[in-house]
């Protein structure tokens, strides 16, 4: 995403959750050094054309991915937000976890290790976990900035890891993006790795208007089939049945 579309919504958020936006720059600075070469074109054929599910950590979770195995799909591109992933990894490995490491990392490692893409973010609050994981990552690992863009590093557009996975989808070009586990309440999801229940929520806020910016200003193909929740403005909800046909 262009940093200028990308900038206002970065200096609002970062003004309603005090981040500190110089050591957000210094923390892109220091993880860009340790990424390796970027594969960008190998992601996008993960992505491109394709139906993908961004699976976030919310309290639907469970129940989604049981109604979705049913439904026949999971056989689409899965896309798990970094504490989801422990949740996903018992149906099936995903091809990609977004992440800033806030989840169950060793799960997410192993999940690498048989083949699942590793799309880090760095941002000023995550940057021990940032240089204890990266150095080991040799290959299908992609780096991500929530300030400009720079050297080996991306912005997609995003906040949280599930809205950022869902920004991510539509730049690579997804034909469709369904959300699940996608709850974005004020209950936090057992897989969550946040700890201050009232930022979460801001989060989640912030996540709801962020997706519902990307739906109507940039038309992108997203459908919610979480079972609860909050509705997204802008973003039509689905029932998944067993009976529906799934398309990869």
């Amino acid at each position: 995403m262009k940093w200028e579309l990308w900038r206002p919504w970065y200096w609002r958020i970062a003004e309603r959750l005090n981040l500190d936006k110089e050591a957000d720059e210094k923390a892109a600075v220091e993880f860009e050094k340790l990424l390796p070469k970027p594969d960008i074109s190998g992601l996008r054929k993960l992505v491109q054309g394709k139906e993908c599910i961004v699976f976030g950590a919310g309290p639907s979770l469970d129940t989604d991915l049981k109604k979705l195995e049913r439904a026949g799909y999971l056989s689409k591109v899965l896309m798990a937000a970094d504490g989801a992933t422990s949740a996903v990894l018992k149906h099936r490995n995903p091809e990609i976890i977004v992440t800033d490491l806030d989840g169950t990392v060793d799960n997410q490692i192993n999940a690498w290790r048989l083949g699942s893409w590793l799309v880090i973010h760095a941002h000023a609050d995550n940057v021990t976990r940032v240089r204890k994981v990266t150095p080991h990552l040799n290959k299908n690992v992609i780096g991500t900035t929530q300030v400009k863009q720079f050297g080996k590093l991306f912005n997609f557009g995003g906040f949280t890891d599930g809205d950022r996975a869902v920004f991510m989808a539509r730049e690579l070009g997804a034909s469709k993006i369904y959300l699940a586990g996608m709850d974005l309440g004020t209950k936090i999801g057992r897989c969550s790795g946040s700890k201050d229940t009232k930022r979460k929520i801001i989060k989640l806020k912030i996540c709801g208007e962020l997706l519902s910016w990307l739906a109507s200003e940039f038309e992108a193909p997203i459908v919610n089939i979480t079972t609860n929740g909050a509705p997204v403005p802008n973003v039509p909800r689905e029932t998944i049945t067993a009976n529906k046909p799934a398309r990869r």
